[in-house]
Protein backbone atom coordinates (compact mmCIF):
# COMPACT_ATOMS: atom_id res chain seq x y z
CA UNK A 1 0.00 0.00 0.00
CA UNK A 2 1.15 2.85 -1.18
CA UNK A 3 1.62 6.06 1.95
CA UNK A 4 -0.46 9.12 1.17
CA UNK A 5 -0.11 12.41 3.07
CA UNK A 6 -3.26 14.10 4.19
CA UNK A 7 -3.65 18.00 4.84
CA UNK A 8 -5.09 17.25 8.35
CA UNK A 9 -6.12 14.87 10.83
CA UNK A 10 -9.89 15.48 9.82
CA UNK A 11 -9.44 14.85 6.18
CA UNK A 12 -7.78 11.74 6.81
CA UNK A 13 -10.88 10.62 9.08
CA UNK A 14 -13.24 11.55 6.66
CA UNK A 15 -11.89 9.46 3.98
CA UNK A 16 -10.86 6.32 6.83
CA UNK A 17 -14.65 5.98 6.92
CA UNK A 18 -14.95 5.15 3.34
CA UNK A 19 -12.45 2.52 4.48
CA UNK A 20 -9.21 4.28 2.69
CA UNK A 21 -6.10 2.34 4.26
CA UNK A 22 -4.20 4.80 3.30
CA UNK A 23 -6.17 7.53 5.64
CA UNK A 24 -5.68 4.43 8.19
CA UNK A 25 -1.97 4.45 8.16
CA UNK A 26 -1.39 8.19 7.95
CA UNK A 27 -3.35 8.46 11.65
CA UNK A 28 -1.32 5.38 12.68
CA UNK A 29 1.69 6.87 11.24
CA UNK A 30 1.40 10.11 12.82
CA UNK A 31 -0.33 9.16 16.24
CA UNK A 32 1.25 5.90 17.46
CA UNK A 33 4.01 6.75 18.75
CA UNK A 34 3.02 9.53 20.77
CA UNK A 35 0.09 7.48 22.10
CA UNK A 36 2.71 4.59 23.11
CA UNK A 37 3.98 7.40 24.91
CA UNK A 38 1.56 8.42 26.91
CA UNK A 39 0.69 5.26 27.88
CA UNK A 40 3.98 4.15 28.59
CA UNK A 41 4.13 6.84 31.29
CA UNK A 42 1.34 5.36 33.19
CA UNK A 43 1.92 1.53 32.75
CA UNK A 44 5.71 1.34 32.53
CA UNK A 45 5.53 -1.13 30.11
CA UNK A 46 6.56 -1.06 26.69
CA UNK A 47 5.14 -4.11 25.35
CA UNK A 48 1.86 -3.39 27.66
CA UNK A 49 1.84 -0.18 26.26
CA UNK A 50 2.11 -0.77 22.23
CA UNK A 51 -0.30 -3.67 22.79
CA UNK A 52 -2.81 -1.11 24.00
CA UNK A 53 -1.92 1.41 21.64
CA UNK A 54 -2.81 -1.22 18.55
CA UNK A 55 -6.27 -2.34 20.44
CA UNK A 56 -7.08 1.22 20.53
CA UNK A 57 -6.46 1.97 17.26
CA UNK A 58 -7.72 -1.77 15.75
CA UNK A 59 -11.51 -0.61 17.52
CA UNK A 60 -11.03 2.85 15.50
CA UNK A 61 -10.77 1.17 12.16
CA UNK A 62 -13.54 -1.82 13.17
CA UNK A 63 -15.57 0.81 14.57
CA UNK A 64 -14.99 3.91 12.14
CA UNK A 65 -18.51 4.28 10.48
CA UNK A 66 -19.88 4.91 14.09
CA UNK A 67 -16.94 7.18 15.64
CA UNK A 68 -18.10 10.20 17.56
CA UNK A 69 -15.12 12.17 17.84
CA UNK A 70 -16.32 15.39 19.14
CA UNK A 71 -12.55 17.55 19.85
CA UNK A 72 -9.48 16.62 18.14
CA UNK A 73 -8.39 13.04 16.79
CA UNK A 74 -5.56 13.20 19.30
CA UNK A 75 -7.74 14.39 21.86
CA UNK A 76 -10.24 11.22 21.19
CA UNK A 77 -6.65 9.07 21.27
CA UNK A 78 -5.51 9.91 24.58
CA UNK A 79 -9.33 10.10 26.29
CA UNK A 80 -9.27 6.40 24.84
CA UNK A 81 -6.46 5.20 26.34
CA UNK A 82 -6.75 7.25 29.67
CA UNK A 83 -9.94 4.97 29.97
CA UNK A 84 -8.04 1.99 29.48
CA UNK A 85 -5.12 2.57 31.37
CA UNK A 86 -7.49 3.43 34.41
CA UNK A 87 -9.54 0.27 33.90
CA UNK A 88 -6.94 -2.17 34.12
CA UNK A 89 -5.04 -0.56 36.53
CA UNK A 90 -8.49 -0.72 38.82
CA UNK A 91 -8.33 -4.43 37.86
CA UNK A 92 -5.27 -4.72 39.09
CA UNK A 93 -5.01 -2.88 42.12
CA UNK A 94 -8.94 -3.20 43.55
CA UNK A 95 -8.17 -4.36 46.89
CA UNK A 96 -6.10 -0.92 47.26
CA UNK A 97 -8.81 1.74 45.97
CA UNK A 98 -11.76 2.46 48.39
CA UNK A 99 -14.89 3.49 46.73
CA UNK A 100 -14.71 6.50 44.59
CA UNK A 101 -18.26 6.94 45.33
CA UNK A 102 -17.30 7.23 49.10
CA UNK A 103 -16.30 11.00 48.64
CA UNK A 104 -12.59 10.03 50.10
CA UNK A 105 -9.49 10.91 48.17
CA UNK A 106 -7.59 7.68 46.80
CA UNK A 107 -4.11 6.87 47.62
CA UNK A 108 -2.04 3.98 47.29
CA UNK A 109 0.35 5.32 50.60
CA UNK A 110 -0.96 5.61 53.75
CA UNK A 111 -0.93 8.99 54.93
CA UNK A 112 1.44 8.91 57.75
CA UNK A 113 3.91 7.02 55.89
CA UNK A 114 6.81 9.12 55.18
CA UNK A 115 6.80 8.59 51.67
CA UNK A 116 3.54 10.07 51.48
CA UNK A 117 3.25 13.45 49.49
CA UNK A 118 0.06 15.75 49.21
CA UNK A 119 -1.21 16.30 45.38
CA UNK A 120 0.48 19.60 45.86
CA UNK A 121 3.48 18.71 46.59
CA UNK A 122 3.20 15.80 43.76
CA UNK A 123 2.64 18.60 41.49
CA UNK A 124 5.17 21.05 42.52
CA UNK A 125 7.61 17.50 41.56
CA UNK A 126 6.47 17.15 38.32
CA UNK A 127 6.05 20.62 36.85
CA UNK A 128 10.04 21.00 38.13
CA UNK A 129 10.45 17.93 36.78
CA UNK A 130 9.35 19.71 33.56
CA UNK A 131 11.35 22.65 33.99
CA UNK A 132 14.37 20.82 33.77
CA UNK A 133 13.78 19.04 30.38
CA UNK A 134 16.46 20.60 27.88
CA UNK A 135 14.89 23.73 26.99
CA UNK A 136 13.73 22.73 22.93
CA UNK A 137 12.75 19.20 24.38
CA UNK A 138 10.73 21.24 26.82
CA UNK A 139 9.05 23.72 24.75
CA UNK A 140 8.03 21.06 22.36
CA UNK A 141 6.80 18.66 25.04
CA UNK A 142 4.78 21.83 26.44
CA UNK A 143 3.33 21.99 22.70
CA UNK A 144 2.30 18.55 22.44
CA UNK A 145 1.13 17.81 25.57
CA UNK A 146 -0.06 21.16 26.98
CA UNK A 147 -1.18 23.01 23.59
CA UNK A 148 -2.20 19.29 21.85
CA UNK A 149 -0.42 20.43 18.84
CA UNK A 150 0.97 17.55 16.07
CA UNK A 151 4.18 16.91 15.75
CA UNK A 152 3.86 18.27 11.89
CA UNK A 153 2.25 21.72 13.57
CA UNK A 154 4.94 22.22 16.05
CA UNK A 155 7.57 21.07 12.80
CA UNK A 156 5.81 24.16 10.93
CA UNK A 157 5.92 26.83 13.78
CA UNK A 158 9.48 26.17 14.87
CA UNK A 159 11.23 25.60 11.14
CA UNK A 160 12.28 22.02 11.91
CA UNK A 161 11.42 18.60 11.08
CA UNK A 162 8.80 16.35 12.26
CA UNK A 163 11.29 13.44 13.26
CA UNK A 164 13.14 16.49 15.06
CA UNK A 165 9.98 16.77 17.06
CA UNK A 166 9.44 13.07 17.65
CA UNK A 167 13.09 13.01 18.84
CA UNK A 168 12.75 15.43 21.33
CA UNK A 169 9.32 14.38 22.74
CA UNK A 170 11.29 11.15 23.25
CA UNK A 171 13.92 12.93 25.50
CA UNK A 172 11.28 14.78 26.95
CA UNK A 173 9.31 11.40 27.87
CA UNK A 174 12.29 9.16 29.10
CA UNK A 175 13.95 12.31 30.71
CA UNK A 176 10.44 12.47 33.13
CA UNK A 177 10.26 8.84 33.20
CA UNK A 178 13.48 8.86 35.13
CA UNK A 179 12.74 12.04 37.04
CA UNK A 180 9.20 10.92 38.59
CA UNK A 181 9.95 7.11 38.70
CA UNK A 182 10.17 7.14 42.77
CA UNK A 183 6.62 8.51 42.90
CA UNK A 184 4.82 6.44 39.69
CA UNK A 185 2.67 5.26 41.97
CA UNK A 186 1.03 8.10 43.72
CA UNK A 187 1.58 10.05 41.07
CA UNK A 188 -0.79 7.46 38.78
CA UNK A 189 -2.97 7.70 41.43
CA UNK A 190 -3.35 11.43 41.40
CA UNK A 191 -3.90 11.28 37.40
CA UNK A 192 -6.82 8.15 38.52
CA UNK A 193 -8.63 10.20 40.94
CA UNK A 194 -8.85 13.34 39.11
CA UNK A 195 -9.76 11.58 35.85
CA UNK A 196 -12.30 9.78 37.35
CA UNK A 197 -13.99 13.45 39.00
CA UNK A 198 -14.21 14.74 35.52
Amino acid sequence: MQKQDFKSDAEALWKMVDGDMAAYRFLFDQHFPDLCNFLLIYLHSKELSEEIALEIFTFIWEKRKTLQIKATFKSYLFAAAKNRAISLYRKEQRKLFTSIDSGQNVFLEDSSSPNFLENIELREIINSAIDKLPEKSRQIYLMAWEENLSHKEIAEQMGITPKTVENHVGIALRKLRESLNPYYQQIFTMFLFFSLMD
